[in-house]
């Protein structure tokens, strides 16, 4: 089994489940709360200096649609996520395989991403979507 790649100065709180650890890249002074779900059949990147709140999961496959049974549970489909640098990821948010979080995106508590997010910018609902620049993001006018 191969090991996570994890940064300098990472803080993980309890409950970290991680499926192919080998897939998971983590960069440094990132913060992750309690119980984080890395479902890493794809890989899961993860920027510096993020943080990431309590019941996260982050998804990186899905199963063949057009099969049925156990054979459709068999079939797994990875696309990597990415999560930018900066960034902060409210409780329970989850994420869906194939995204790409921007560098310094903030995703409310409970949103589902489903497409790419873009930078600085805070993102909720379900599905999650931009609703306004983050404050002092690079560009914001005071």
């Amino acid at each position: 089994m191969s090991l996570m790649n994890v940064g300098r100065r990472v803080a993980i709180k309890r409950g970290l489940r991680v499926k192919n650890p080998g897939n998971v890249t983590i960069g440094n002074d990132v913060r992750i709360n309690n119980d984080l779900t890395l479902q890493a059949h794809g890989a899961i990147t993860i920027g510096e200096q993020t943080m990431i709140s309590a019941g996260v999961k982050i998804v990186t496959a899905n199963h063949d649609m057009s099969r049925t049974g156990l054979d459709a549970m068999e079939s797994i489909r990875p696309k990597p996520v990415v999560i930018g640098k900066g960034c902060w990821l409210g409780v329970d948010v989850l994420v869906l395989p194939g995204v790409t979080i921007g560098d310094g995106a903030v995703v409310g508590g409970g949103s589902v991403v489903v497409h790419d997010l873009p930078p600085n910018m805070v993102c909720v609902g379900v599905p999650a979507k931009p609703v306004k620049a983050r404050s002092g993001s690079p560009g914001e006018s005071k």
